[in-house]
């Protein structure tokens, strides 16, 4: 093999000039007595420190399917600072196509957008993927997961000195399961003696081609062993929160229930007939970004496996209407480190291009935001799983291992001390005409206007906190399409033509942000809420969360963002604070 590729930033290759694919096979796979470390395990996982091209992962997911057994499950996590774009990629993987073709081809499909942090894929039923888009010193801590055996596969260490540090090694040792096994095609003796250092034997074994040495181990410090747990799961809620968690835990092969007090899912707030989907936007990286970020990304994977969602991927602009915006949006693309071609500040005259309509003042450009109908994406998401439509009073009136409770602010009648509130929102839809047809993209400045589905534009939305009611009113209407008018100057003197409208109840919590994973204090019950106006994104997440949670597969969050999400900061801030937690009658401390 010739023209093996090189990494721009190190100066070396991703793999051996003479045979990547062999080289691979050697190192790694035999390297860690794969296949014969798998048979008979029901969930095996691999951690590697560098993705390059996916040419380890893919010989690995190729022979996990060839000779795992068939309720086995694959776990991969890999982590990797500068990804490779999925056209380079597969230019890099060409010369493999005829033994790996269908391999890269699903690969590719799934493959994420290039922007910091985690992501989870699926590539098959039982193949997941989860890819770290980070420096590894900085992500690998972040990491939750029980990894049976270790590629190792940095640039070689003199070129890449900071894929190879003590930090990487002492991180190997905490995630690694008893005996796990590692690999790597280095044999350099700093490489050695941090391993060992962190609990690892090592031992030199004949390397690939032209190199004489490779490293091969295992760690020798005791873990308790990671529990695969399939139980019965019931979940309260028949909206985004429940059906995504219904959806994630049948991925892993669970049977779950969705208890449902209507007679139809989406009744409530997931009922809409068109959501708009964005990350939530903030200044600076945080658990909370990240997380939105990784949700987001999610979404676009998973969304295109729907066939009847109205999924409509126009892209969005949101307008920068204020100061405070200004700041905030050139702070967040300074620290969030978004490619261009995924976010980006546009001026008028450009922003006016991309909508289709005039735009006056500049904007933030998102290409791949987009809308769905958000009922028929709990529709899609419950296929298969059973529904039973009743009102659960107590959680003692369910029979199942495990209860999550994605109720809205219903949560609270099991969970007193959540401290979540309803936000009523109204929406209101208008028939498109001769000028809103031009409108390309959907506008965001404050409300939001979408890009006509079907004759009819989605407009929205209110935010009453003060109102618990779902009537819809005309004053709502109007208030909607006021604001529109007044952000939006090619729409100044629109008269439009309403068609419908509908409101519902939000559910928000005290700090805006979703709260997901295991309740304090309550034995095998979960919860997912609070997912305010960001729920068609940061439900799918949190569910996925929940699943790894229940399961015991490595968590597709950094530990700063379950954290984030966990209804543990509720009780930490109170305590903190040296404040009553309303409704909690647990000890603070």
């Amino acid at each position: 093999m010739k023209g093996a590729p090189v990494s721009k930033h190190f100066d070396d290759v991703y793999f051996s000039a003479d045979n990547g694919l062999a080289e691979t096979h050697h190192v790694f796979i035999e390297g860690n007595a794969l296949p014969t470390a798998w048979q008979g395990v029901e969930r095996f996982v691999i951690g590697e420190t560098g993705l390059g091209t996916g040419l380890n992962f893919l010989a690995a997911w190729k022979l996990f399917e060839e000779t795992a057994d068939q309720n086995a499950q694959l776990h991969f996590v890999s982590f990797e600072k500068f990804p490779l774009g999925a056209d380079d990629i597969r230019q890099a993987l060409m010369p493999f196509a005829d033994e790996l073709g269908d391999y890269i081809d699903r690969f590719l499909e799934a493959y994420p957008i290039l922007i910091p942090g985690f992501h989870r894929v699926s590539v098959s039923d039982r193949v997941f993927l989860t890819l770290i888009f980070d420096d590894i010193n900085e992500a690998i801590p972040q990491l939750d997961a029980a990894v049976d055996c270790w590629f190792l596969d940095g640039f070689t260490p003199a070129k890449n000195p900071e894929m190879w540090t003590d930090t990487v090694f002492e991180n190997m040792a905490r995630l690694s399961a008893s005996g796990a096994s590692f690999a790597t095609f280095t044999a350099a003796g700093d490489v050695k003696r941090g391993l060992q250092a962190a609990g690892f034997e090592v031992q030199k074994a004949d390397g690939y081609g032209r190199k004489r040495d490779m490293l091969i181990g295992a760690y020798k410090g005791e873990r308790e062993p990671q529990k695969i747990s399939k139980p019965n799961v019931a979940i309260i809620g028949g909206g985004l929160a429940g059906t995504s968690c219904a959806y994630a835990l049948k991925r892993y092969g669970l049977s779950p229930v969705i208890y449902d007090r209507h007679q139809g899912l989406a009744q409530e707030a997931s009922g809409n007939p068109a959501g708009l989907f964005n990350p939530r936007f903030s200044a600076f990286r945080t658990g909370e970004s990240d997380f939105y970020a990784s949700a987001f990304a999610q979404v676009l994977q998973n969304f295109d496996q729907f066939d009847d969602i109205d999924l409509n991927m126009v892209g969005a602009l949101h307008v920068i209407n204020s100061d405070e915006k200004t700041k905030r949006f050139h702070t967040m693309l300074e620290n969030w480190i978004w490619p261009d071609d995924e976010m980006q500040i546009v001026d008028a005259e450009a922003a006016s291009e991309i909508a289709g309509i005039t735009i006056d003042k500049s904007a933030l450009y998102l290409k791949r935001s987009g809308s769905v109908n958000p009922a028929k994406l709990c529709h899609a998401y419950a296929e298969g799983v059973e529904v039973v439509h009743k009102d659960i009073d107590s959680l003692n009136d369910i029979d199942a291992d495990i209860i999550v409770l994605a109720s809205g602010s219903a949560v609270k009648d099991f969970v007193p001390w959540l401290p979540t509130h309803a936000v009523r929102g109204q929406v209101t839809s208008i028939k498109e005409s001769d000028l809103s047809e031009n409108l390309k993209c959907n506008l965001h400045y404050g409300g939001y206007i979408s890009a006509a589905r079907d004759g009819e534009h989605m407009v929205g939305s209110t935010f009453q906190k003060w109102l618990s009611h779902t009537d819809v009113l005309d004053e709502d209407h109007t208030d909607n399409l006021d604001r529109l008018r007044e952000n939006v100057s090619a729409f100044a003197d629109a008269d439009f033509e309403i068609r419908s409208g509908r409101a519902g109840l939000r559910t928000s919590s005290k700090d805006r942000f979703p709260i997901a994973g295991k309740v304090p204090n309550m034995e095998n019950v979960y919860v997912s809420t609070a997912h305010a106006s960001h729920g068609i994104v940061s439900s799918l997440a949190s569910a996925q969360m929940i699943a790894d949670q229940i399961t015991g597969a490595p968590f597709s969050q950094s530990i700063k963002s379950q954290k984030s999400l966990s209804a543990q900061r509720f009780i930490d801030r109170a305590i903190r604070k040296g404040e009553v937690l309303d409704g909690y009658d647990g000890n603070l401390g």
